[in-house]
């Protein structure tokens, strides 16, 4: 979870609390506080709470627990008068920005500033891989219209933060330690690179470094936010929780609005809407222990920073805002967690339930724990492959293209598809062991087909696969060991017949059916297909598919 550090001092001054009394109520939003030996405040916030990755979040929700403040904060948003003109980025498309009047940057502030874009960098951002975000000093701006576009980093030339003098992006990406550790995230070609402009002027490589030009520093008082991002929903958020927070430290609150042009269309962020939601006090008060009428639940939820208004009746729905920068909120359950928290987790006494039960398998678990059990006692290795593999692996398991089913934005080639058949993936075991022989080796696992049928067109079957490979592994090597299994799971092979695969050597190769419903494929690997892979032995395989598998529960 994000480890937040802060000054005593500051704490009390933000809070408005004494240091005891500040961590007492900090606690209860489940943020966990220790102070250090240096007496640096350490605070360990739930990495699903963005928005109280800095003191002033923090604040926001303490003053509602102590009913300093309650219902949802309204936050002023007026034109700023700065536009952005995104041209077509491939690597990282889409941009958004926002104003903050009035932040009135100090030392200490600088510092916690810092930390906040890093812990949303870090958990929003996925390591700027998703998200990065640029803070500038608005006063330093060269120019109201920002262009976003993608450049030739010989041709880029700017001084980095920090640095003594201007470099070209090659060089920034080379020589700086910023440069080396993001520099891969956003480029493309080994020479193009997404470049922010302000009249002209470089004022961030995104997601690598911000220019010299409009570092934000001691005596700051407004500021530019700019996020981009790979993603528009996570750019979004990540601007209205940043917003937010710093429209809370600068008293009016008052956030300037961007507007954008891009090729993917227009927006004006950060808007700042709220979200509406409608939960039953009958479902939370069973979530939370505790019988809550409609008006009880609206009051927790004002006390929680949302706004929350009754309909007639006692128990009739209540309708709910929920504030832009609370992104975590996305189901009626959550509601209920933040009903809790206004309660006092402590104060929810433990229930024992009207029914004592206690849990077993369903029967299907109970035969993969007993093939699992079996199979080790034959001498075979559990193993577990990749979901995500080549869609090549639809050609070895027989399959046509149209069968296996595709990622819309796979990270690569070889993570493009969700594995049709376990056999594939298990075969490339066999050259990484080819001095370990035999190699006997199973995995029970789930594959994706394409069927076009259902609400989602794609079926997941249950699997399990073995392999054996060894001078002498062969056909009857593998039926030996899937008789056997079956056996003694209490099932018997009631018919068998040839069969042609593209993974085995045709004659050798069969399918099987069982009394309780099991599927399975058997046979000898092609000696080609061995060869291409680096394998030196002889390989016999088998998977048999239990989808349809009727057993009892144990």
């Amino acid at each position: 979870m994000p480890v937040l550090r802060f000054k005593p001092g500051r704490v009390e001054e933000v809070l408005r609390l004494p240091l005891r009394e500040a961590i007492d109520v900090v606690e209860r939003l489940k943020i966990e506080a220790e102070i250090l030996e240096d007496g640096t405040l350490e605070f360990e916030v739930e990495v699903d709470r963005p928005d109280m990755y800095s003191l002033e979040g923090i604040a926001r929700q303490v003053d509602g627990l102590l009913g300093r403040a309650v219902g949802m904060p309204v936050y002023e948003t007026v034109d700023s008068g700065l536009e952005i003109v995104a041209q077509d980025v491939p690597t990282r498309p889409f941009v958004a920005g926002a104003v903050v009047w009035d932040v009135n940057v100090d030392e200490d502030f600088l510092v916690e500033l810092i930390q906040f874009q890093e812990k949303l960098h870090l958990s929003i951002g996925r390591g700027r891989s998703r998200v990065a975000i640029g803070i500038h000093d608005l006063d330093k701006l060269p120019g109201k219209t920002i262009t976003y576009s993608e450049e030739d980093i010989d041709k880029v030339v700017f001084t980095p933060l920090g640095g003594s003098g201007p470099m070209t992006l090659r060089e920034v990406l080379r020589e700086t330690e910023q440069g080396r550790k993001y520099g891969s995230l956003s480029l493309r070609e080994g020479r193009l690179h997404p470049v922010l402009r302000a009249g002209g002027e470089v004022i961030s490589v995104p997601p690598v470094i911000n220019a010299e030009a409009t570092r934000v520093e001691p005596g700051t008082r407004h500021l530019f936010i700019d996020v981009t991002g790979t993603e528009l929903k996570p750019v979004l958020d990540t601007l209205s929780i940043l917003a937010a927070n710093l429209a809370e430290r600068s008293g009016g609150r008052r956030i300037g609005l961007v507007r954008v042009k891009g090729p993917w269309g227009v927006l004006v962020e950060p808007s700042m809407k709220p979200s509406p939601l409608t939960v039953d006090p009958g479902y939370v008060s069973r979530v939370v222990g505790v019988e809550l009428d409609a008006r009880s639940l609206a009051e927790h939820l004002r006390r929680m920073r949302f706004d929350a208004a009754t309909g007639r009746g006692q128990n009739g729905p209540v309708k709910v805002l929920v504030p832009r920068y609370r992104v975590d909120i996305l189901h009626p359950v959550d509601i209920a967690e933040e009903v809790a928290l206004s309660i006092g987790l402590d104060r929810l006494e433990p229930k024992k339930p009207r029914l004592m039960l206690r849990g077993r398998l369903i029967g299907v678990r109970s035969w993969e724990r007993e093939a699992r059990k079996i199979l080790a006692g034959m001498g075979f290795v559990e193993v577990v492959s990749y979901s995500l593999v080549p869609c090549s692996y639809a050609r070895l398991a027989g399959l046509p293209d149209g069968a296996v089913v595709r990622l819309a934005n796979p990270v690569g080639a070889d993570s493009a598809c969700l594995r049709p058949s376990l056999l594939p993936g298990m075969l490339e075991l066999l050259p990484q062991n080819k001095h370990n022989m035999p190699v006997k080796v199973f995995e029970l696992g789930e594959v994706a087909l394409v069927t076009h049928k259902g609400d989602t067109g794609v079926e997941m079957h249950r699997m399990l696969a073995a392999v054996i490979s060894g001078d002498k592994a062969g056909y009857e090597d593998i039926q030996a060991v899937a008789y056997t299994l079956l056996r003694l799971l209490g099932d018997e092979v009631v018919e068998v017949r040839r069969t042609s695969h593209p993974l085995l050597i045709e004659g050798r190769a069969a399918e099987i059916r069982t009394r309780m419903g099991v599927k399975g494929l058997l046979g000898e690997v092609r000696p080609q297909h061995l060869e291409a892979m680096g394998a030196e032995h002889p390989a016999a395989v088998m998977e048999l598919d239990y989808t349809g598998l009727s057993v009892p529960r144990p």
